[in-house]
């Protein structure tokens, strides 16, 4: 790791990001049916017909795009760490100096959660499944980025 490290910003896993695509387009889907009936009846409900379309329209652009950038999770930064869109995640943004520890705790959802302990108590908790395969890179460059900001570094080899 350099000197002067880079934000890092980790987003919803795309296995999770491709479930909600697949939800919105079942819900786009039954949208569209809607609209079609409306139209065909014709008269004043075709107005509401046209809107339901445009509702339909807008819902699968909006999906395309979240499935394009999914949400951002957390954004680690030289200077400390901040959690986006995560329910219930407890303290949403810390510097390093506040971290006391992190750990690997089993959820009470099921899985594992990333803990991060701050001082007093206070605790940002971030269900892993969210990052997938990155999970293992997340808690790797946290422990790099709480080495760093506390000075610490790896020890020489010995020859």
């Amino acid at each position: 790791m350099s000197d002067t490290m880079q934000p890092t910003t980790y987003r919803l896993t795309l296995v999770l990001a491709l479930r909600l695509f697949g939800l919105r387009m079942m819900v786009a889907a039954v949208g569209a049916v809607i609209a079609a009936v409306l139209l065909t009846i014709g008269g004043s409900t075709a107005v509401w017909g046209v809107v339901a379309a445009v509702l339909v329209a807008l819902l699968v652009v909006a999906s395309a795009a979240a499935l394009r950038w999914p949400p951002r999770l957390i954004t680690l930064t030289e200077t400390g760490y901040r959690v986006h869109r995560v329910r219930g995640a407890g303290v949403r943004a810390g510097s390093w100096a506040q971290v006391e520890r992190v750990d690997d705790m089993p959820s009470p959802a099921g899985g594992t959660d990333l803990v991060i302990g701050l001082e007093q108590g206070r605790t940002t908790r971030l269900p892993m499944m969210l990052f997938g395969i990155r999970g293992l890179d997340l808690q790797r460059e946290i422990r790099e980025r709480l080495n760093a900001s506390h000075g610490y570094r790896p020890l020489p080899p010995t020859s």
